[in-house]
């Protein structure tokens, strides 16, 4: 991977100033910075695919600049700092009742070469205030450890035409992929629920018969963190519910379902990254449990602590569920016999 090109503005909404960084051959510790965030950006599997609108917009328009290597590059990034400073601007007089301000950062466009393909990206990345050990003034500088928080990754094809673009973007903030960028999305976010969801589902739910206690585990987590998660981050989803998984029988698969989920959103063609449209998830939140002839035990949705409050035992050679619930035993309470 080769970095052919970096622009570095700082953007500050409080000042209203946009501020170009001279960058010279010398700044070893930023292009260190810059090749880590780079492989940060490529190997990051949380990302959504977008289109550009119509028309000749203005960051798009850039982007030619900057595979080119242009003369007048620095005045187009420049321009698109300017833009992103005015969004920004606008933004923050939106979410300020809220108490809420908008991260503090620096605009970076790197023009690079990976594997003999041309990639563009634009990257908002974080940058703190902290004091100098030295002299004890109040400093600005990039944060090593928060990198990046907003990214947009440009494929080309080998005549430089855009063929795909790619947003990271945890919180999928509206002025950034809307208002900055001027993208429209590939996928609604209905469809990315309802298809990911469905997706999942079908792929654990192969486990119900064979393993009806870890699949209903597994499903119940499922639907806690579409329930509780306001955006879809899969890799955390993966790690939290799959890759640390304990089976309860030992003969669970846990390798062969690890792969089969690892795999489905490019199988299955659903994003790895968006907000969660609750409106979606209420079809496929019940889980009905059969008994005995007509009897059922239901879920609606989410049980916390599922395996405090189910518990299974054996006795006299009969085998029996036993439920911690206050509310049911007052229900049922009389059901009990009179030598009980």
């Amino acid at each position: 991977m080769q970095i052919k090109s970096i622009f570095l503005h700082h953007i500050d909404v409080q000042t209203n100033i946009v501020t170009s960084i001279e960058i010279d051959d010398d700044a070893e510790n930023l292009i260190d910075y810059v090749e880590k965030l780079v492989d940060d950006i490529l190997d990051n599997a949380n990302r959504r695919s977008y289109n550009w609108k119509d028309g000749h917009t203005q960051v798009k328009n850039s982007l030619i600049h900057l595979y080119e290597e242009s003369d007048d590059v620095e005045e187009y990034v420049l321009e698109n700092a300017k833009r992103l400073l005015e969004k920004e601007v606008k933004s923050q007089k939106l979410i300020a009742k809220l108490n809420i301000e908008i991260q503090k950062g620096s605009l970076l466009h790197l023009a690079i070469e990976n594997n003999g393909v041309h990639q563009t990206i634009i990257c908002k990345v974080e940058h703190d205030e902290v004091i100098s050990e030295i002299n004890f003034d109040l400093i600005r500088g990039l944060n090593t450890k928060k990198k990046l928080f907003k990214a947009i990754l440009v494929h080309y094809d080998i005549d430089g035409n855009i063929t795909h673009n790619y947003i990271h973007d945890k919180n999928s903030t509206k002025y950034w992929w809307d208002d900055f960028l001027e993208l429209e999305k590939t996928k609604t976010d209905e469809e990315n629920t309802e298809n990911s969801l469905n997706d999942l589902d079908i792929a654990i739910g192969r486990y119900k018969k064979k393993y009806p206690s870890d699949h209903l585990i597994l499903r119940n987590s499922l639907i806690g963190y579409y329930r509780s998660n306001e955006n879809m981050n899969y890799t955390d989803m993966f790690d939290s519910i799959f890759k640390n998984y304990e089976p309860r029988d030992n003969d669970f698969p846990k390798k062969q379902l690890l792969k089969v989920i690892k795999s489905l959103p490019s199988k299955e063609n659903f994003e790895t990254q968006f907000p969660i449209i609750k409106s979606k998830i209420n079809k496929r939140k019940n889980t009905k449990i059969k008994l005995a002839n007509n009897l059922y035990l239901g879920f609606d949705g989410e049980v916390h602590n599922i395996e405090n409050i189910i518990k299974t035992y054996s006795e006299g050679g009969n085998k029996y569920i036993r439920i911690l619930s206050t509310e049911g035993y007052e229900k049922l309470k009389h059901l009990k016999s009179n030598n009980d």
